[in-house]
Protein backbone atom coordinates (compact mmCIF):
# COMPACT_ATOMS: atom_id res chain seq x y z
CA UNK A 1 0.00 0.00 0.00
CA UNK A 2 1.45 3.37 -1.10
CA UNK A 3 1.14 6.16 0.84
CA UNK A 4 1.04 9.96 -0.61
CA UNK A 5 2.00 12.98 1.33
CA UNK A 6 1.64 16.39 -0.41
CA UNK A 7 3.37 19.31 1.13
CA UNK A 8 1.13 22.54 0.70
CA UNK A 9 1.48 25.98 2.22
CA UNK A 10 2.02 29.74 1.12
CA UNK A 11 5.24 30.27 -1.12
CA UNK A 12 8.85 30.81 1.07
CA UNK A 13 7.45 28.46 3.99
CA UNK A 14 9.98 26.17 3.75
CA UNK A 15 8.19 23.30 1.16
CA UNK A 16 10.85 22.67 -1.11
CA UNK A 17 13.49 22.41 1.73
CA UNK A 18 11.19 20.18 3.55
CA UNK A 19 11.34 18.13 0.26
CA UNK A 20 14.92 17.69 -0.85
CA UNK A 21 15.21 16.81 3.01
CA UNK A 22 12.67 14.21 3.20
CA UNK A 23 13.89 12.74 -0.33
CA UNK A 24 17.79 13.31 0.32
CA UNK A 25 17.26 15.03 -3.39
CA UNK A 26 17.69 18.93 -4.73
CA UNK A 27 14.95 18.25 -6.79
CA UNK A 28 13.00 21.37 -5.66
CA UNK A 29 14.38 24.31 -6.00
CA UNK A 30 15.04 26.51 -2.84
CA UNK A 31 14.89 30.25 -3.39
CA UNK A 32 14.51 33.61 -1.28
CA UNK A 33 11.80 34.60 -3.97
CA UNK A 34 7.98 33.14 -4.60
CA UNK A 35 6.69 30.38 -7.00
CA UNK A 36 10.47 28.95 -7.54
CA UNK A 37 8.61 25.69 -7.65
CA UNK A 38 5.94 25.81 -11.02
CA UNK A 39 5.04 22.37 -11.15
CA UNK A 40 4.44 18.89 -8.57
CA UNK A 41 8.01 17.47 -7.94
CA UNK A 42 7.51 13.66 -6.69
CA UNK A 43 10.09 11.84 -5.03
CA UNK A 44 10.23 8.67 -2.54
CA UNK A 45 11.18 8.01 1.15
CA UNK A 46 11.91 5.00 2.91
CA UNK A 47 9.80 5.07 6.53
CA UNK A 48 12.40 4.84 8.84
CA UNK A 49 11.94 1.74 11.37
CA UNK A 50 14.30 0.15 13.05
CA UNK A 51 12.84 -2.83 13.79
CA UNK A 52 14.06 -4.26 9.68
CA UNK A 53 17.87 -4.18 11.39
CA UNK A 54 16.80 -6.22 14.59
CA UNK A 55 15.02 -8.54 12.29
CA UNK A 56 18.03 -8.81 9.97
CA UNK A 57 20.47 -9.19 12.84
CA UNK A 58 18.36 -12.85 13.84
CA UNK A 59 17.27 -13.61 10.48
CA UNK A 60 20.01 -13.80 8.31
CA UNK A 61 19.26 -12.12 4.63
CA UNK A 62 20.24 -11.17 1.53
CA UNK A 63 18.61 -7.48 1.70
CA UNK A 64 16.27 -4.79 3.92
CA UNK A 65 13.70 -3.39 2.18
CA UNK A 66 11.86 -0.51 4.32
CA UNK A 67 8.31 0.15 3.28
CA UNK A 68 8.00 3.53 1.22
CA UNK A 69 5.89 6.47 0.75
CA UNK A 70 5.53 9.00 -1.92
CA UNK A 71 5.94 13.12 -1.28
CA UNK A 72 5.17 15.70 -3.77
CA UNK A 73 6.43 19.07 -3.07
CA UNK A 74 3.18 21.36 -4.54
CA UNK A 75 3.33 24.60 -5.75
CA UNK A 76 2.51 27.23 -3.46
CA UNK A 77 -0.78 28.51 -2.88
CA UNK A 78 -1.94 32.18 -1.94
CA UNK A 79 -4.98 34.11 -2.04
CA UNK A 80 -7.17 33.68 -4.73
CA UNK A 81 -5.33 30.99 -6.35
CA UNK A 82 -8.80 29.16 -7.09
CA UNK A 83 -9.25 31.88 -9.37
CA UNK A 84 -6.09 32.15 -11.50
CA UNK A 85 -4.36 34.10 -9.05
CA UNK A 86 -0.71 33.31 -8.08
CA UNK A 87 0.27 29.96 -9.62
CA UNK A 88 -3.47 29.35 -10.08
CA UNK A 89 -5.01 25.68 -9.45
CA UNK A 90 -3.80 23.84 -12.38
CA UNK A 91 -2.21 21.50 -10.45
CA UNK A 92 -4.46 20.95 -7.59
CA UNK A 93 -4.42 17.16 -8.87
CA UNK A 94 -1.37 16.73 -6.98
CA UNK A 95 -3.34 17.64 -4.09
CA UNK A 96 -6.13 15.47 -4.80
CA UNK A 97 -3.93 12.48 -5.13
CA UNK A 98 -1.86 12.73 -1.98
CA UNK A 99 -3.54 10.85 1.03
CA UNK A 100 -2.61 13.31 3.97
CA UNK A 101 -1.63 17.14 3.38
CA UNK A 102 1.74 17.95 4.88
CA UNK A 103 0.55 21.56 5.12
CA UNK A 104 4.07 23.55 5.60
CA UNK A 105 3.54 27.57 8.20
CA UNK A 106 6.28 29.25 8.30
CA UNK A 107 7.22 30.27 12.54
CA UNK A 108 10.04 32.39 12.15
CA UNK A 109 11.18 35.77 11.21
CA UNK A 110 14.18 36.33 8.68
CA UNK A 111 15.22 39.05 6.43
CA UNK A 112 15.85 38.54 2.79
CA UNK A 113 13.23 35.96 2.32
CA UNK A 114 9.61 36.98 1.38
CA UNK A 115 6.60 36.47 2.77
CA UNK A 116 2.73 36.96 2.17
CA UNK A 117 2.11 39.87 4.64
CA UNK A 118 3.28 39.21 8.16
CA UNK A 119 4.62 36.09 9.22
CA UNK A 120 1.09 34.94 10.93
CA UNK A 121 0.48 31.42 11.15
CA UNK A 122 -2.88 30.74 11.81
CA UNK A 123 -3.97 33.79 8.98
CA UNK A 124 -1.48 32.11 6.85
CA UNK A 125 -2.75 28.72 7.20
CA UNK A 126 -6.20 29.60 7.07
CA UNK A 127 -5.53 31.19 3.85
CA UNK A 128 -4.63 28.05 2.25
CA UNK A 129 -7.43 26.11 3.90
CA UNK A 130 -9.71 28.98 2.23
CA UNK A 131 -8.49 28.44 -1.21
CA UNK A 132 -8.91 24.59 -1.19
CA UNK A 133 -12.34 25.48 0.35
CA UNK A 134 -13.10 27.38 -2.58
CA UNK A 135 -11.68 24.69 -4.99
CA UNK A 136 -14.09 22.04 -3.44
CA UNK A 137 -17.27 23.89 -3.40
CA UNK A 138 -16.53 24.26 -7.13
CA UNK A 139 -16.41 20.26 -7.39
CA UNK A 140 -19.53 20.35 -5.48
CA UNK A 141 -21.39 22.83 -6.87
CA UNK A 142 -20.78 20.96 -10.58
CA UNK A 143 -21.45 17.59 -9.19
CA UNK A 144 -24.78 18.67 -7.36
CA UNK A 145 -25.60 20.48 -10.87
CA UNK A 146 -24.97 16.98 -12.80
CA UNK A 147 -27.14 14.84 -10.20
CA UNK A 148 -30.23 17.22 -9.44
CA UNK A 149 -31.82 15.44 -12.73
CA UNK A 150 -31.74 12.01 -11.21
CA UNK A 151 -32.76 12.90 -8.21
CA UNK A 152 -35.55 14.61 -9.55
CA UNK A 153 -36.51 11.52 -10.98
CA UNK A 154 -36.76 9.10 -8.29
CA UNK A 155 -33.27 7.40 -8.87
CA UNK A 156 -32.23 6.41 -5.02
CA UNK A 157 -28.49 6.85 -5.47
CA UNK A 158 -28.59 10.22 -6.99
CA UNK A 159 -30.76 11.03 -3.91
CA UNK A 160 -28.44 10.04 -1.49
CA UNK A 161 -25.77 12.07 -3.04
CA UNK A 162 -27.55 15.32 -3.85
CA UNK A 163 -28.26 14.40 0.55
CA UNK A 164 -24.31 14.16 0.94
CA UNK A 165 -23.26 17.06 -1.44
CA UNK A 166 -26.08 19.15 -0.24
CA UNK A 167 -24.36 19.26 3.76
CA UNK A 168 -21.26 19.26 2.43
CA UNK A 169 -21.95 22.25 0.91
CA UNK A 170 -23.45 24.18 3.75
CA UNK A 171 -20.44 22.99 5.75
CA UNK A 172 -18.16 24.87 3.01
CA UNK A 173 -20.67 27.58 2.85
CA UNK A 174 -19.36 27.93 6.63
CA UNK A 175 -15.88 28.45 5.70
CA UNK A 176 -15.47 25.42 7.63
CA UNK A 177 -12.95 22.52 6.06
CA UNK A 178 -14.86 19.25 5.46
CA UNK A 179 -12.49 17.28 8.13
CA UNK A 180 -14.59 19.15 10.67
CA UNK A 181 -17.78 17.78 9.92
CA UNK A 182 -19.36 14.79 11.28
CA UNK A 183 -19.45 12.11 7.94
CA UNK A 184 -20.55 8.54 8.18
CA UNK A 185 -18.98 5.66 6.22
CA UNK A 186 -21.60 6.00 3.92
CA UNK A 187 -21.34 9.60 3.84
CA UNK A 188 -17.48 9.28 3.08
CA UNK A 189 -17.80 6.75 0.15
CA UNK A 190 -20.16 8.43 -1.99
CA UNK A 191 -18.23 11.90 -1.64
CA UNK A 192 -14.70 9.44 -2.24
CA UNK A 193 -15.12 9.78 -6.16
CA UNK A 194 -14.95 13.66 -5.75
CA UNK A 195 -11.52 13.75 -4.42
CA UNK A 196 -12.05 16.49 -2.10
CA UNK A 197 -9.30 18.09 -0.61
CA UNK A 198 -10.51 19.60 2.19
CA UNK A 199 -11.87 16.18 3.81
CA UNK A 200 -8.49 15.13 3.91
CA UNK A 201 -6.26 14.46 7.33
CA UNK A 202 -3.79 17.45 7.63
CA UNK A 203 -0.93 18.17 9.63
CA UNK A 204 0.32 21.52 10.53
CA UNK A 205 4.45 21.57 10.05
CA UNK A 206 5.31 24.64 11.74
CA UNK A 207 8.58 25.52 10.25
CA UNK A 208 10.79 27.31 13.12
CA UNK A 209 13.84 29.00 13.12
CA UNK A 210 16.98 27.27 14.68
CA UNK A 211 16.36 29.39 17.97
CA UNK A 212 13.13 27.70 18.77
CA UNK A 213 13.99 24.20 18.22
CA UNK A 214 11.92 23.21 20.87
CA UNK A 215 8.77 24.89 19.23
CA UNK A 216 7.78 27.09 22.09
CA UNK A 217 7.34 30.24 20.34
CA UNK A 218 3.58 32.00 20.47
CA UNK A 219 3.74 31.45 16.68
CA UNK A 220 3.94 27.86 16.81
CA UNK A 221 1.28 27.51 19.85
CA UNK A 222 -0.85 29.75 17.62
CA UNK A 223 -1.07 26.97 14.71
CA UNK A 224 -1.25 24.35 17.38
CA UNK A 225 -4.43 26.21 18.41
CA UNK A 226 -5.47 26.68 14.83
CA UNK A 227 -4.93 23.18 13.97
CA UNK A 228 -6.99 21.54 16.92
CA UNK A 229 -9.75 24.11 16.06
CA UNK A 230 -10.24 22.97 12.88
CA UNK A 231 -9.73 18.97 13.66
CA UNK A 232 -6.04 18.91 12.08
CA UNK A 233 -2.40 18.15 13.89
CA UNK A 234 0.17 19.76 14.42
CA UNK A 235 4.18 19.09 14.73
CA UNK A 236 7.16 21.90 14.78
CA UNK A 237 10.73 21.26 13.66
CA UNK A 238 13.10 23.31 11.52
CA UNK A 239 13.29 22.04 7.91
CA UNK A 240 17.29 23.98 7.31
CA UNK A 241 18.04 21.85 10.05
CA UNK A 242 16.66 18.27 9.30
CA UNK A 243 18.25 19.56 5.62
CA UNK A 244 21.44 19.56 7.07
CA UNK A 245 20.89 16.21 9.48
CA UNK A 246 20.18 13.71 6.85
CA UNK A 247 23.36 14.65 4.64
CA UNK A 248 25.74 14.10 7.84
CA UNK A 249 27.36 11.03 8.41
CA UNK A 250 25.56 9.02 11.23
CA UNK A 251 28.38 9.56 13.82
CA UNK A 252 28.31 13.61 13.05
CA UNK A 253 24.09 13.52 12.98
CA UNK A 254 24.25 12.00 16.58
CA UNK A 255 26.87 14.40 18.15
CA UNK A 256 25.61 17.81 16.17
CA UNK A 257 22.06 16.51 16.98
CA UNK A 258 23.08 15.69 21.21
CA UNK A 259 24.34 19.72 20.48
CA UNK A 260 21.13 20.81 19.77
CA UNK A 261 19.57 18.68 22.39
CA UNK A 262 17.56 17.16 19.57
CA UNK A 263 16.54 13.39 21.12
CA UNK A 264 14.83 12.28 17.57
CA UNK A 265 14.90 13.81 13.91
CA UNK A 266 11.80 15.69 12.70
CA UNK A 267 11.43 14.21 9.72
CA UNK A 268 11.32 10.95 11.32
CA UNK A 269 8.29 12.18 13.54
CA UNK A 270 6.82 13.82 10.51
CA UNK A 271 6.52 10.36 8.44
CA UNK A 272 5.73 8.65 11.55
CA UNK A 273 2.60 11.34 12.14
CA UNK A 274 1.73 10.85 8.40
CA UNK A 275 0.88 6.69 8.98
CA UNK A 276 -0.90 7.66 12.55
CA UNK A 277 -2.83 10.37 10.84
CA UNK A 278 -3.94 7.69 7.93
CA UNK A 279 -4.04 4.51 10.51
CA UNK A 280 -1.71 2.77 8.81
CA UNK A 281 0.72 0.05 10.52
CA UNK A 282 3.63 -2.03 9.70
CA UNK A 283 3.56 -6.22 9.52
CA UNK A 284 6.92 -7.73 8.40
CA UNK A 285 8.46 -10.80 6.12
CA UNK A 286 11.51 -12.48 6.89
CA UNK A 287 13.60 -14.84 5.29
CA UNK A 288 16.94 -15.63 4.04
CA UNK A 289 16.01 -13.71 0.35
CA UNK A 290 14.49 -10.36 2.22
CA UNK A 291 13.39 -8.64 5.24
CA UNK A 292 10.46 -6.74 4.29
CA UNK A 293 8.17 -3.99 5.90
CA UNK A 294 4.85 -3.89 4.19
CA UNK A 295 1.99 -1.33 5.11
CA UNK A 296 -1.46 -2.06 6.22
CA UNK A 297 -4.51 -0.23 7.36
CA UNK A 298 -5.05 -0.59 11.33
CA UNK A 299 -7.99 -3.81 11.39
CA UNK A 300 -6.88 -5.05 7.96
CA UNK A 301 -7.19 -9.06 7.63
CA UNK A 302 -4.26 -11.19 7.51
CA UNK A 303 -5.91 -12.36 3.45
CA UNK A 304 -5.44 -8.22 3.15
CA UNK A 305 -2.08 -8.37 4.36
CA UNK A 306 -1.43 -10.86 1.49
CA UNK A 307 -2.72 -9.19 -0.92
CA UNK A 308 -0.16 -6.45 -0.66
CA UNK A 309 2.74 -8.47 -0.94
CA UNK A 310 0.59 -9.93 -4.11
CA UNK A 311 -2.96 -9.92 -5.31
CA UNK A 312 -3.59 -13.06 -6.19
CA UNK A 313 -2.19 -14.22 -2.59
CA UNK A 314 -6.16 -12.70 -1.23
CA UNK A 315 -7.51 -14.85 -2.93
CA UNK A 316 -5.52 -18.13 -2.24
CA UNK A 317 -4.80 -17.26 1.21
CA UNK A 318 -4.93 -20.75 3.43
CA UNK A 319 -3.79 -19.53 6.61
CA UNK A 320 -0.71 -17.79 8.39
CA UNK A 321 2.03 -18.18 10.70
CA UNK A 322 2.39 -15.58 13.00
CA UNK A 323 4.45 -14.33 15.90
CA UNK A 324 5.41 -11.21 17.14
CA UNK A 325 8.70 -8.88 17.25
CA UNK A 326 8.97 -9.07 20.31
CA UNK A 327 8.75 -12.57 20.60
CA UNK A 328 11.95 -12.90 18.50
CA UNK A 329 13.91 -9.78 20.19
CA UNK A 330 13.17 -12.22 23.17
CA UNK A 331 13.63 -15.74 22.17
CA UNK A 332 16.26 -14.90 18.97
CA UNK A 333 14.76 -17.86 16.86
CA UNK A 334 11.85 -19.14 14.87
CA UNK A 335 12.83 -22.38 16.28
CA UNK A 336 12.96 -20.85 20.09
CA UNK A 337 9.43 -19.14 19.64
CA UNK A 338 7.76 -22.73 18.23
CA UNK A 339 8.87 -24.45 21.17
CA UNK A 340 7.84 -21.96 23.70
CA UNK A 341 4.16 -22.06 21.53
CA UNK A 342 4.18 -18.74 20.83
CA UNK A 343 4.09 -18.99 17.13
CA UNK A 344 0.18 -19.26 16.01
CA UNK A 345 -1.54 -20.76 12.98
CA UNK A 346 -3.86 -17.66 12.04
CA UNK A 347 -7.00 -17.66 8.94
CA UNK A 348 -8.87 -15.40 6.93
CA UNK A 349 -10.20 -13.67 10.48
CA UNK A 350 -7.16 -12.78 11.86
CA UNK A 351 -6.47 -8.49 12.40
CA UNK A 352 -3.03 -8.00 11.57
CA UNK A 353 -1.24 -6.18 14.62
CA UNK A 354 1.69 -3.93 13.96
CA UNK A 355 5.03 -5.33 14.88
CA UNK A 356 3.64 -8.69 13.30
CA UNK A 357 6.15 -11.08 11.58
CA UNK A 358 4.26 -13.68 9.16
CA UNK A 359 5.05 -16.38 6.57
CA UNK A 360 1.88 -16.59 4.58
CA UNK A 361 0.41 -20.04 3.42
CA UNK A 362 -1.10 -19.60 0.20
CA UNK A 363 -3.09 -22.48 -2.54
CA UNK A 364 -2.81 -22.95 -5.69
Amino acid sequence: MGLACGIVGLPNVGKSTLFNAVTLTEDAARSDYMFSTTAPIRGTVDVPDPRLHEIAKLIPTQRIVPAQMTVVDIPALVSGSSHGEGMGISFLGAIKESDVLLHVVRCFEKEGIQHVGKVDPAADAEIVELELMQADLQTIERNLDRVAKKAKGGDKEALALQDVLGRAKAHLDKSEPLRTGAWSERDRKLLEPLFLMTIKPVLFVANVGDGDLAGESPQVQALRAYAERTNAKCMHLCADIEAELVRMPEEERAAFMADLGLKEQGLVRLIHAGFDLLGLQTFFTAGEKEVRAWVIRKGDTAPVGAGVIHTDFAKKFIRAEVYRYEDLMELKTEAAIKAKGRLRLEGKEYLLQDGDICHFLIGN
